[in-house]
């Protein structure tokens, strides 16, 4: 009797090659990990900027912050609609080449002595703007390079590069700080975009990836964005996951809590940029461990369990790091920053897996747009406030209310028996 020495196409089929062996996910793995990489020390230099050479009030802090997240309310519906039409590679290739450009009017507007508060805020606008279609095509854009079923995996290994340019951005930002001027460290950022760039042009794709036909009639956008924003909220588990992650946005490090940390480490605590940058790196640390772990996590406790405890972690490391004092500060910042790092990683490899495991194909840019649209539309307001109420009753009393805050941000996953109950991610999207 013959035995086959080969796979039939019926096992090979259901033995897909791993992500890491696909040469297109090498190619968005690589420039997603460049980009991060840069975004992260830009991250941390802009509001040292901003405090140490331009003198910069918390207010203003909440300003430019703003300014950076208000694009995804302007556009980030329409950008949506578009993106379920265009080529998502060559929208992100733009992105990345406008980022670069806008990012480079700091170091050119310190060398001709123009760098003010209204520049920074233009720049951060106009980066805010190129990112909002950035991340609505990359969110789109992974599972058309893997398949449904590697989504989580492909998640999980953008996530850990994410992670680990968090542990490592802050602490070489804060050591490029001690000889480099903040304006100049941003040229490595304007780099960064343009090597992403260049290695999203790599990426090769079927022609089903083209882009379609664009409507006729401008009722026909609005009739998109209409049906995106339907989509998410008539669906119980996407409205749901829209209304805890918009909470503890709003309160998080894109929001309030990003203006009121920088302020809270180097004012209140004492800290130098370098001691604030070591701190964040080794509390990032937790952030690999999210990002190694989410999936072993998933298996053992369920995809609902795992999604509340996640949520509720940013509200615990807020609690911590309102108790710091000046002589333990260190420690404090770096225990916060390990539990929100390591709860941030987990929710967002589970929470961005489980949408695009329940949305269709066709529905993917519409869906990531409406969702960015209620989660990155409370950061501006966030930011705004907290600049605001960290000027007027002080950072650690913000703190406080941050934390309340953060903490409350999962009911609306407690109350969803649809995400609750979850075990695992669904096979087959569900309307």
């Amino acid at each position: 009797m013959k035995v086959d020495s080969e796979p039939t196409p019926a096992v090979a089929a259901a033995r897909p090659v791993g992500v890491w062996r696909q040469r297109n996910f090498q190619a968005l793995w690589s420039a997603h990990t460049v980009s991060q990489f840069g975004t992260q020390i830009t991250f941390f230099v802009i509001p040292v900027l901003a405090l140490t050479t331009l003198s910069a009030s918390t207010g203003q802090l909440g300003l430019i912050s703003a300014l950076e997240t208000l694009p995804f309310l302007l556009v980030g519906l329409p950008a949506g609609a578009l993106l379920d039409r265009w080529d998502r590679r060559r929208v992100m290739v733009t992105a990345d080449i406008g980022r670069a450009v806008a990012i480079a009017l700091l170091p050119i507007g310190h060398l001709a002595g123009l760098l003010s508060i209204p520049l920074l805020c233009a720049v951060g606008f106009a980066i805010g703007l190129f990112t909002v279609f950035f991340d609505i095509a990359d969110q789109a854009f992974l599972p058309t390079v893997v398949s449904r079923e590697q989504t989580p995996e492909g998640n999980s290994r953008l996530e850990f590069s994410r992670s680990a340019a968090e542990l490592a951005g802050p602490s070489l930002g804060g050591l490029l700080l001690q000889s480099v001027t903040a304006p100049l460290i941003l040229v490595v950022n304007a780099v960064s975009y343009l090597v992403s760039a260049l290695l999203l042009g790599l990426v090769r794709l079927p022609r089903a990836e083209a882009p379609a036909p664009a409507p006729r009639a401008k009722t026909r956008m609005r009739t998109q964005i209409a049906e995106g924003l339907r989509f998410v909220f008539r669906h119980r588990t996407l409205r749901s996951l829209a209304l805890a992650t918009g909470t503890s946005n709003l309160v998080g490090l894109g929001g309030a809590l990003g203006v009121v940390l920088t302020a809270f480490a180097l004012r209140d605590l004492g800290l130098s940029p370098g001691e604030l940058g070591l701190a964040l790196t080794v509390g990032n640390c937790g952030a690999l461990l999210g990002a190694v772990l989410s999936g072993r996590i998933v298996e053992l406790v369920g995809l609902g369990r795992v999604l509340i405890a996640a949520k509720s972690m940013s509200g615990i490391a807020v609690v911590v790091l309102t108790t710091a004092a000046p002589t333990r500060a260190v420690p404090t910042l770096i225990a916060a920053t390990g539990i929100m790092a390591c709860g941030i990683t987990v929710y967002n490899i589970a929470q961005v897996s489980l949408r695009q495991a329940v949305t269709p194909t066709g529905m993917l840019a519409r869906m990531n747009a409406s969702v960015r649209f209620a989660v990155w539309g409370t950061l501006p307001v966030g930011a705004m406030a907290g600049g605001y109420l960290a000027s007027v009753i002080g950072t650690r009393p913000t703190l406080w209310l941050i934390a309340g805050i953060g903490l409350l941000s999962c009911l609306p996953l407690i109350l969803t028996r649809e995400v609750r109950t979850l075990r695992t991610f669904p096979a087959q999207p569900t309307e």
